[in-house]
């Protein structure tokens, strides 16, 4: 059951029901749905084969296409997918890193760029309008503060239009305003504890970032609500003293998985619904030993765990991280050390894998979600739930959403942004049969947008 609302915010919201039982059980396979390989040399990076394959991500075009987008040693690539149809190569920096580190991030029709290279192209913030796809792709400029062309990592905050760049000597984070999308400005710096701390990765969602400390063994929050006074929340230190490498959070902002990059490390989920006692919830390490980078889309998180490939594992239940598949990227061995996967993303809505290797290859996965063990009970859907026309529509800037209970349910209605990113939560709880609704002021939110409602009815037989 769906309703499309209309305001003059420009969001599209999309309810929808789900109707479960306690026996259901789903299962996940990765299946190949096709391979580009990019141009890559071999060099003396520490003993890796080739290098040239970097950082990718994913756009969703406003008529529904998926493009991967990923770095390889000329530029910035542009892949159709599923067609596998490269688009475009927007040439970038070349020199002076055998790894050939690229960081690409979208918001809304530009995607934005940031490397570890040099030479005539290093010119810092490369900024590629996507408007003009499925043709081409436009080189829209670059943003080069006087020395601050270099970076290793960037996230962008889609909820508040500001990107987060890991500053060229590594010791911090600048907060770069996005309002206008081909004229950026910096706006301060956040500078990590010490002089000695490698600042490696940064994530941003809703004015909370959470930074990767490199050398630290750590990983801070900060709100940065007020972006010239940013407040510091807490630091997570690993016990096992790896390299504080990747951070992500889970939607709901219960739990924090971490990566640190180093042989033996485990990938750690942290419990941070109580940010002044965090604590350590449950850990997972494939059998290559090295994992590199996680990113979590639900209930579910996909590692590039570089020479094991990519990797998903399900953290609905976060004292319980379980594999539920994987596909070799990286089929020539297993060995921990610095082969293989780079980067694993999880598209929002067609549940593509994108995965690259330091090898040049792109490797696009398809995740198959089977459900079984749910009896058909469609024909009762609209007896048990029944979701009502929001009112007003249009509106401007509030509207009440209203939704019937015919039994008891456990219910979350959830706003997401174009990329999958969760936005809100406006209920989460369980209720009994009745009548309900929800005001949601949508003032503060941009851009396009869904609205879930998904409503578990449990039988609990045998209990």
């Amino acid at each position: 059951m769906r309703h499309i609302l209309r305001f003059t915010y420009s969001l599209c919201l999309l309810m929808s029901i789900m109707v479960v039982t306690i026996n259901a059980q789903q299962t996940y396979s990765l299946d190949l749905v096709g391979k580009v390989n990019f141009p890559s040399l071999r060099t003396n990076c520490f003993g890796t084969d080739s290098t040239g394959g970097s950082d990718v991500w994913g756009y969703t075009a406003p008529d529904g296409s998926e493009y991967a987008i990923m770095g390889d040693t000329n530029g910035i690539a542009f892949i159709k997918v599923p067609e596998m149809q490269v688009v475009n190569v927007i040439e970038g920096p070349t020199l002076g890193d055998c790894y050939y580190h690229r960081d690409i991030q979208t918001y809304g029709n530009y995607a934005y760029a940031v490397s570890e290279m040099t030479g005539v192209d290093a010119r810092g913030l490369m900024i590629m309008d996507l408007s003009t796809l499925p043709d081409s792709v436009r080189l829209a400029g670059w943003y080069d503060p006087s020395a601050n062309i270099r970076s290793h990592n960037m996230h962008i905050d889609t909820t508040s239009g500001f990107a987060y760049v890991i500053s060229q000597n590594a010791r911090g984070d600048r907060f770069i305003d996005l309002q206008d999308p081909e004229n950026p400005v910096d706006v301060t710096t956040l500078i990590t504890p010490s002089s000695s701390t490698l600042t490696h990765d940064v994530y941003a969602d809703n004015d909370t970032i959470y930074v990767s400390e490199g050398t630290n063994s750590a990983f801070s929050i900060w709100d940065v609500t007020d972006k010239m006074n940013p407040v510091f929340i807490t630091r997570i230190t690993s016990p096992t003293n790896g390299y504080g490498h990747n951070a992500w959070p889970t939607p709901d902002k219960n739990n924090l998985m971490t990566t640190e990059e180093t042989n033996n490390r485990t990938v750690k989920l942290w419990d941070i619904s109580d940010l002044s006692n965090v604590t350590l919830a449950d850990e997972y390490l494939a059998p290559n030993n090295n994992a590199h980078n996680a990113h979590i889309w639900g209930d579910l998180a996909v590692i590039s765990h570089y020479a094991y490939g990519v990797s998903v594992v399900d953290v609905s239940d976060p004292l319980n991280i379980t594999e539920v598949a994987s596909y070799d990227t990286y089929p020539r061995n297993d060995a921990a050390g610095f082969w293989g996967c780079w980067r694993a993303y999880l598209t929002s809505n067609t549940d593509y894998v994108y995965t690259s290797n330091f090898n040049g290859d792109l490797t696009v996965l398809k995740l198959n979600r089977n459900v079984t063990g749910i009896e058909d009970e469609s024909s009762n859907i609209i007896e048990t739930a029944v979701l009502d026309q929001n009112y007003p529509n249009p509106f401007n800037p509030s509207t009440t959403i209203r939704y019937e209970l015919a039994k008891a349910a456990d219910i979350r209605l959830s706003i997401y942004n174009s990329i999958g990113q969760e936005l809100r939560v406006l209920a989460q709880q369980r209720q009994a049969a009745g009548l309900y609704s929800v005001v949601w002021d949508g003032r503060d939110t941009t851009g396009n947008a869904l609205l879930f409602l998904s409503a578990g009815y449990f039988r609990r037989e045998g209990i």
